[in-house]
């Protein structure tokens, strides 16, 4: 017996630009370049403030001056990232409410959030019947492919789709239980 063919269709992608789920990631490298700036605008401003010619005062300014501005970034950088998932949850969502006719089996941001970070399946039913997938699909773009070391900036594009597995007792089993009856002779018989 052939094994059910999946059809996917997908509901929405996106790149890593957009959202990487871990917007603080970047922490360590924001500082380093905040403190930089830093200490230039404190070099400038050592011409017109004399207590900042220190050096405890001109380390203690750029490390104020850096902290201050990778906050700032790292909260800009969450906001946009936390409302991109809330519009990916509804999305998602309508397509979910769309093929189900479900509420319950609609996810929270929380929960479409900890799918796209983990990967895998959300199994679905339509009406008690199973089969239905959602399915996260991360994908390298094929510059990162071609290279010899994966490298840490690369692009990934992520893939949302619905995948659907017609199940074992569905159409085929009907198929089957018709194609008895009809090349069954003593189906034929009692039916005449």
């Amino acid at each position: 017996m052939p094994t059910p063919r999946t059809e996917s269709r997908e509901v929405c992608s996106f790149t890593s630009g957009q959202w990487t789920g871990k917007p603080g990631e970047e922490a360590g490298a924001a500082f380093g370049r905040f403190s930089v700036v830093g200490f230039v605008v404190c070099l400038i401003l050592m011409l017109f403030v004399p207590g900042l010619r220190d050096v405890g005062a001109t380390m203690l300014f750029v490390a104020l001056f850096a902290t201050a501005f990778t906050a700032l970034a790292i909260r800009a950088k969450s906001s946009s990232e936390r409302a991109f998932l809330q519009r990916l949850t509804g999305t998602v969502n309508d397509v979910i409410l769309e093929l189900t006719a479900d509420r319950t089996q609609q996810l929270s941001a929380d929960g479409l959030r900890s799918l796209l970070l983990d990967g895998g399946s959300l199994p679905l039913s339509v009406n008690g019947v199973s089969g239905l997938h959602l399915k996260v699909i991360p994908q390298r773009s094929s510059k990162a492919k071609q290279d010899a070391k994966p490298k840490a900036d690369a692009v990934i594009t992520t893939r949302i789709v619905i995948a659907a597995t017609p199940p074992d007792y569905g159409i085929r089993s009907f198929d089957r239980l018709l194609e008895t009856a009809t090349t069954d002779p003593g189906f034929n018989s009692a039916a005449s």
